[in-house]
């Protein structure tokens, strides 16, 4: 059984901006690196075995922070990025709300034009962290999207309900799951979304 510790990158320029950052790449803002010193204090590093990152450098630099002088084995992967908003990616949080088009974000199988589903993203992590559930204590470093799906689904949340939280800048969430169930979570979304 592997344990799974997520924590939520630090603030970001597209926090701070109020924009949809998705796929791309916004850098952490003073503020976001100040959040991942704090994190230490309730993540220690040395109780991992391995580190998962998303490819985003909000998400290694977080990453980095975390683990200071620490050497742990560490991998990033586009298996962890932040659920793509396609079409939506730059656009300002206010202008989706205002419009209505926020509650497709909320939606478990919501795609913005050209983008993903959190059933999506949920599918793409949860293959992925079985390939690394060889490691019995796991940190993952990601974003609030693919916590909210992943974690969503480990917990039998509702579908309707998973896109109500949001996890902020730096949250810890830990969970346990093994290889076996975390492929039987992705092959039954996949299942119920043909």
């Amino acid at each position: 059984m592997t344990r799974w510790t997520f924590v939520r990158h630090g603030q970001s320029s597209a926090n701070a901006g109020g924009w949809f950052a998705g796929h791309t790449d916004a850098p952490l803002t003073e503020l976001g690196r100040h959040q991942a010193t704090e994190a230490r204090s309730r993540v220690d590093v040395r109780d991992h075995d391995r580190v998962l990152t998303s490819d985003l450098s909000r998400a290694i630099d977080t990453a980095q922070i975390l683990l200071g002088p620490h050497t742990i084995d560490r991998h990033a992967s586009a298996a962890l990025r932040e659920r793509s908003c396609g079409q939506w990616e730059g656009r300002p949080l206010g202008e989706l709300t205002d419009s209505g088009e926020i509650e497709l974000l909320r939606s478990f199988d919501g795609r913005p034009p050209g983008g993903e589903s959190l059933r999506d993203v949920a599918v793409r992590a949860l293959r992925h962290l079985a390939e690394h559930a060889d490691a019995p204590r796991v940190l993952v470093v990601c974003h609030g999207a693919l916590m909210r799906a992943v974690i969503g689904v480990l917990d039998g949340v509702d579908a309707a309900q998973i896109g109500q939280w949001k996890p902020g800048n730096c949250e810890v969430a830990v969970r346990e799951a093994d290889a076996p169930r975390l492929r039987a979570l992705a092959d039954a979304l996949r299942a119920a979304d043909r």
